[in-house]
C-alpha cells in the first residue's frame, strides 16, 4: 500500500467513491428489478427507467474506473514483465507507461470538461423524463480528474523506485529501492 493511502484525504476520497459506487449499484439493481417486475409480471412497463439507469450507470462506471486506478487494478497489458527480467529496466518501463497514462488522463480531463461545458450550454434533456443530461455528463469529468490524480501518484511511486529512492509504499523504510537485491512485495505481486 502506498504511504499516501494513510492520509485522511486519500481515505475520504476513497470513502466518497465507494459510497457513490454502492449507491449507484443499488439504484441500477433496483431500477432493473422494478422494470422487470412491472413489465413481465404486472404487464405495466414504466417509461424512463432505462434513462435513469443509464445516467446512474455513468457514475458507477467512472467511479469504478477511478477506483481501479487508485488500487492499480485497472486493466493493462503488462507483457513487459515477461520480456524484461532486469528489475531496473522494468521499473523504467513502468515509469514510461505511467507517464503515458498521466498524459492520456489529462487529455480525458480536457475532453471531459469540454463535454460538460457543451452539455451545460445546450441544456440537453433526457427524452422521456426530461432530466438534464449534465448530471451524467459531469461524471466523465469527475472520473477523469480522479484518474489523473491516481496516475500521478503511481508515476511518482515508480519514478522514486527507478531512481533508487524508497518507494511511496514504504514510509518506514521496510522495503528497499529497486537497486537493492530485493524487490518490494508490491512489485512482486504483479504491479
Amino acid at each position: 500500500m502506498l504511504a499516501i493511502v494513510n492520509t485522511k484525504f486519500w481515505r475520504v476520497l476513497g470513502i466518497l467513491q465507494k459510497i457513490i459506487m454502492i449507491i449507484s449499484s443499488m439504484a441500477i439493481l433496483t431500477l432493473v428489478l422494478v422494470q422487470v417486475l412491472l413489465r413481465y409480471v404486472f404487464v405495466m412497463p414504466l417509461m424512463g427507467v432505462e434513462e435513469v439507469a443509464t445516467m446512474v450507470g455513468f457514475w458507477l462506471y467512472f467511479m469504478g474506473a477511478s477506483w481501479g486506478t487508485a488500487e492499480r487494478s485497472h486493466i493493462k497489458a503488462d507483457l513487459m514483465q515477461a520480456a524484461i527480467k532486469d528489475p531496473r529496466k522494468l521499473i523504467w518501463v513502468k515509469v514510461l507507461t505511467s507517464t503515458a497514462c498521466v498524459i492520456l488522463s489529462a487529455m480525458m480531463i480536457y475532453w471531459g470538461w469540454g463535454y460538460t461545458v457543451w452539455g451545460y450550454t445546450r441544456m440537453q434533456l433526457s427524452p422521456t423524463l426530461m432530466i438534464p443530461m449534465i448530471y451524467s455528463q459531469v461524471s466523465i469529468f469527475t472520473g477523469a480528474i480522479l484518474m489523473f490524480f491516481y496516475f500521478c501518484v503511481e508515476l511518482v511511486d515508480y519514478f522514486l523506485q527507478a531512481t533508487g529512492k524508497i518507494p511511496l509504499d514504504t514510509p518506514d523504510g521496510t522495503c528497499q529501492p529497486v537497486d537493492a537485491p530485493a524487490i518490494c512485495p508490491a512489485d512482486q505481486a504483479g504491479d
